[in-house]
């Protein structure tokens, strides 16, 4: 088996996080109504499968990380991609309700494995001294993860069933991902790390006091602008139908975050590293609530949602690096994975209620409610973020 090291893992990462993004937690955003019709349970709970998939995602998160900052990541990452590969075959199979549930379940268990948290580390074992380089560019490839797969969904739902689909990325799981994941090699971070050129590798806050209000301001932050980043675009293509406009429109709404995203994390890899981490997450925050607010003010129709989708992409494209370099910048790269597990707690915790939270606003109060809910959290998370800018002052690239 080839050895993925290095650079060459990382580019492997990126493919593997638009794979797991695409066929897991994009699927009820096209699938919602097949899904709903076919097992006889309503829409806002067939997007609560994703919430499901936080939970237990949450739960076994913290154990996660402290297993790959002691021994690495790959025996996660490949037990992740069969997790869900199993999941996905379960959702295929399954016939209601508890079908459902489990399939889900088997999802989150591998989530912190897979998406976000252990790739995360990994890369930043894989390439230490270019750590927010190397996780700019898993996000910035994994941009193009709505363009891929909405597009896919929307064309094979007709010959292959919403049934088929999952079957069929589960093998991209077990038979792409897997593989890749198996070939990643990489030695935990030491402890005794020191700086080798990339400010990521200082040792962030050591005062335990200011490290634990750090910690809660970030979660605060992180947890309320990942409320919208987790729940909004699994709703965006309804969202756009809910506002009157027509299937291809709507299609076209959901399909253009991607590339609007990809845009924002292609300027973030180039010019980012001039700007501190937290500032730039706070300015991100802001182009988010001006980009809701185009609908608010104006109300729907295709070129508004079209203006607040680029927008918000944009905004999100770059707080997903904030989310992600952030807490190597504030509490150094020792220990990193463990600091995601720990966060991902209370994160997914929220995030975990934002797809079903969404669906019910929009349902009961129409699209303006639902984006109205959206501002609110983008508000919040700035006044978090402004908290966690002062308790970080002085920590460098913060």
């Amino acid at each position: 088996m080839i050895a993925l090291t290095g650079r060459r893992g990382v580019l492997a990462l990126a493919a593997t996080q638009i794979a797991g993004w695409g066929s897991t937690y994009f699927v009820p955003a096209m699938l919602v109504g097949p899904i709903s019709g076919d097992l006889g349970l309503s829409p806002a709970f067939v997007f609560s499968g994703v919430t499901i998939q936080l939970i237990v995602g949450a739960f076994t998160g913290p154990s996660v990380g402290v297993h790959v900052d002691r021994y690495g990541p790959r025996l996660v990452l490949a037990i992740g991609s069969a997790c869900m590969a199993v999941g996905l075959v379960v959702l295929g199979l399954s016939g209601g309700l508890v079908g459902f549930v489990v399939a889900w379940s088997i999802m989150g268990l591998g989530m912190p494995m897979v998406l976000i948290q252990t790739p995360f580390a990994a890369a930043a074992m894989l390439v230490p001294g270019m750590a927010r380089r190397a996780i700019g560019l898993m996000t910035l490839v994994g941009s193009l993860t709505t363009l891929a797969f909405l597009p896919a969904m929307a064309l094979l739902d007709g010959p292959l069933g919403w049934r088929g689909i999952c079957f069929l990325f589960a093998g991209v799981q077990a038979l792409v991902c897997l593989p890749l994941h198996a070939a990643i090699h990489v030695r935990p971070i030491a402890r005794d790390t020191t700086n080798s050129g990339d400010s990521t590798a200082d040792d962030g806050i050591a005062d335990p006091v200011r490290r634990r209000r750090a910690f809660w301001a970030m979660a605060v932050a992180f947890s309320c602008v990942g409320f919208v980043t987790w729940g909004l675009p699994l709703h965006l293509v309804d969202l756009s139908r809910a506002y009157g406009e027509p299937e291809f429109v709507s299609v076209a709404v959901g399909a253009i975050m991607g590339p609007a995203q990809m845009a924002a994390r292609a300027l973030e890899a180039t010019f980012g590293h001039r700007v501190p981490i937290l500032r730039l997450g706070f300015f991100s925050l802001l182009t988010i609530l001006g980009a809701l607010a185009l609908p608010l003010v104006f109300g729907g129709g295709a070129l508004t949602l079209i203006l607040m989708v680029i927008g918000y992409g944009f905004g999100a494209g770059v707080n997903t690096i904030v989310r992600a370099i952030a807490p190597l910048i504030v509490f150094g790269r020792s220990g990193y994975a463990s600091v995601l597990g720990k966060l991902g707690l209370p994160l997914n915790l929220v995030f975990a209620t934002a797809p079903f939270a969404i669906a019910e606003a929009i349902e009961r109060g129409g699209p303006q409610a639902g984006v109205a809910l959206c501002a609110v959290a983008i508000f919040v998370s700035m006044l978090g973020m402004a908290v966690l800018r002062r308790i970080a002052a002085g920590v460098g690239g913060a």
